[in-house]
């Protein structure tokens, strides 16, 4: 098919620059993966951080102030009015021969590194092309001058996709650029090397399978969230309870304040940007969050670090002014290096109150422990704090019955409520739950069936990488069972940290929210106002279900651990398991050097 040039009505000409025939592709998925660009552009450039929709004549793309509305929690520390007034209108859309103009889309594009680059707005048109064949342009125009253009942005006037669909399902995509006065031509090697990357990466997601939106969360009938049903996809799960500009925004702002410096007084053996890039973005999370939450930080009760490891997220988050301190079962060297070591870390081993309770005195000679039970309103973080995941809604819940402890814990490890490796089957997520979280699409155990002697070996392949029902979506699951189990306020999201392990389950944070938003006079100490009014919220949520009862009861707990400690021999016995553990583990023999699995440990 002899495709014409694509030819400007007025105004300065177009250069085609590079184009790719043969593509499988539909007027539709290039629609698509247009909308997907547009608010992504990060996918064409590791320079970009995303691109902020600041006005979409369609409505098809959400602005900030929407995405913001959408989210469980709205942050009061940035606001997107300023985004929105400024410069919002777009530029006028160049005419094109033969292609009528459908949309106008403005967007601000945001920058990995604010301190070498500027934001840049830029306005983006969609046209409609005549004739027999399906055409669409996609034309995008930066909103400054050649001086002050970017450099992650091709120094072009305006650049171009053109999809042009054939007879058959092959089509054709072009891009052409307006070059800038006093371009050499051909053009420059770089700039030649940006509009085929911006290609290549075009046809790429051309050749991705369309996929539907899902629902946020598989809720049951009531509202809530279902542990079990729930999909753990990125889809589903990304910027559920804070904006991505927001987040993004405070961690770049706590980058370029510590990044370099930690990564500089670095003494540990591991390597210091992945551990130093994924506090930092928890923290910013956390920053964000509670913020949102609690309006100011004189209004924080505090949190607690469960197995801090390192203590650089203490770090991070006490230097901020968020008072706090972290523990872990050993200290290490950046402790010192930090300065903190003793004020705000502390090396203690935690043996949870109900294994406190069970143990004899002499077993607990010459440790240094914590039980768990920490003051009311206090925040629990429990950041890949493996053995205690499970533990975090019970401690939140034994901490303060009537007013459950907020929390995030970010599950990575799998293992019992004894400190063993266990992995968690669906039919172990549920117990608890009642009849009505049976599994939707009853799928079971691959690991507990046993491998069939033939069959498909791809769908086998499929089965054993089955992220919904892996070692580590059972555990998440089973945290945010217990937790409903013990009547929290559960919300899940996945943290933009640069880890696997990055599903975050929140709970008991919107009872504090709502507490703020009902604008109550508050007079006294702040912690004190703030737990006061968590235990009228908690009351009033346990009335809406129609319970008199607090539904985190002492009999709910002591059902829960009876049940769940049941996997190794009861109560008594997990807490010996646990104890035995912990004194190796305090005692200098790293964790996984003893396994437990299915073994009685020695006892005196």
């Amino acid at each position: 098919m002899d495709i014409p040039k694509l030819r400007a009505s007025e105004g300065e000409p177009w250069m085609l620059c590079c184009s790719s025939s043969g593509v499988q592709a539909t007027l539709k998925q290039f629609l698509e993966v247009t909308d997907l660009l547009l608010e992504r552009v990060q996918l064409n450039s590791t320079h970009l951080f995303r691109a902020d929709i600041i006005h979409d004549s369609t409505g098809q793309l959400e602005t900030l102030a929407q995405k913001e509305a959408k989210c469980d929690f709205s942050s009061s520390s940035q606001t997107s009015v300023g985004v929105q007034d400024h410069h919002c209108l777009s530029l006028t859309p160049p005419p094109l021969q033969d292609y009528q103009h459908q949309r106008t889309v403005v967007r601000r594009l945001i920058p990995r590194k604010p301190q070498l680059d500027n934001p840049l707005e830029q306005s983006c048109f969609v046209y409609k092309g005549g004739g027999d064949t399906d055409e669409a342009l996609v034309v995008y125009v930066p909103h400054c001058s050649e001086t002050d253009m970017p450099w992650y942005h091709p120094k072009v006037k305006a650049l171009c996709y053109r999809f042009i669909q054939g007879d058959t399902d092959q089509a054709t995509l072009e891009v052409y650029c307006q070059p800038l006065p006093n371009t050499d031509s051909p053009l420059p090697d770089r700039l030649q090397r940006t509009f085929q990357s911006l290609l290549s990466t075009m046809v790429r997601l051309l050749k991705l399978p369309s996929k539907s939106d899902t629902a946020k969360h598989a809720q049951q009938p009531n509202g809530k969230l279902d542990p079990v049903n729930m999909p753990l996809t990125a889809s589903t799960l990304k910027d559920t309870i804070l904006p991505q500009h927001i987040v993004q925004n405070t961690y770049t702002s706590l980058k370029e304040t510590y990044a370099s410096d930690l990564i500089s007084r670095w003494v540990e053996k591991t390597e210091p940007s992945k551990h130093v890039f994924e506090d930092l973005s928890i923290a910013a999370f956390l920053v964000e969050l509670w913020t949102t939450t609690y309006g100011s930080k004189s209004s924080f009760p505090g949190f607690v670090d469960l197995a801090c490891g390192n203590g650089v997220l203490t770090y991070i988050l006490v230097s901020e002014g968020w008072q706090g301190r972290g523990f872990d079962a050993r200290r290490r060297k950046t402790w010192e290096v930090l300065g903190i070591d003793g004020t705000h870390l502390e090396e203690k081993i935690c043996i949870p109150r109900p294994f406190l309770d069970c143990a004899h005195p002499a077993d607990l000679e010459d440790m240094d422990v914590l039980d768990g039970i920490f003051s009311a309103g206090t925040f629990i973080i429990s950041n890949h704090a493996d053995e205690l995941t499970c533990w975090t809604p019970l401690l939140a819940a034994l901490s303060s019955p009537t007013s459950p402890l907020p929390y995030l814990a970010i599950p990575c490890c799998s293992h019992a409520l004894d400190g063993s490796r266990h992995r968690y089957t669906l039919k172990e997520v549920a117990a608890g739950l009642g009849t009505n979280h049976q599994r939707i699409d009853e799928k079971t155990d691959s690991q507990n069936d046993g491998n069939p002697a033939t069959g498909d070996l791809k769908k086998l392949r499929a089965a054993k990488t089955n992220t919904d029902t892996s070692t580590y979506a059972c555990l998440t699951r089973k945290t945010a069972a217990l937790a409903q189990e013990l009547g929290h306020g559960v919300d899940i999201t996945l943290m933009r940290i640069p880890s696997t392990r990055n599903i975050g389950i929140v709970g008991n944070c919107k009872r504090i929210a709502r507490s703020r938003s009902q604008d109550k006079p508050r007079v006294g100490n702040g912690e004190q106002d703030v737990v006061d009014e968590l235990q009228s919220l908690n009351l009033q949520d346990n009335n809406d279900t129609g319970s008199s009862t607090p539904r985190t009861s002492q009999e709910t707990i002591n059902a829960i651990l009876q049940r769940e400690c049941s996997l190794t021999g009861g109560l008594q016995t997990s807490a010996r398991i646990w104890i035995e553990k912990a004194k190796r583990l305090q005692g200098g023999q790293g964790r996984g050097k003893v396994n437990w699995n299915g073994a009685q440990p020695p006892h005196a």
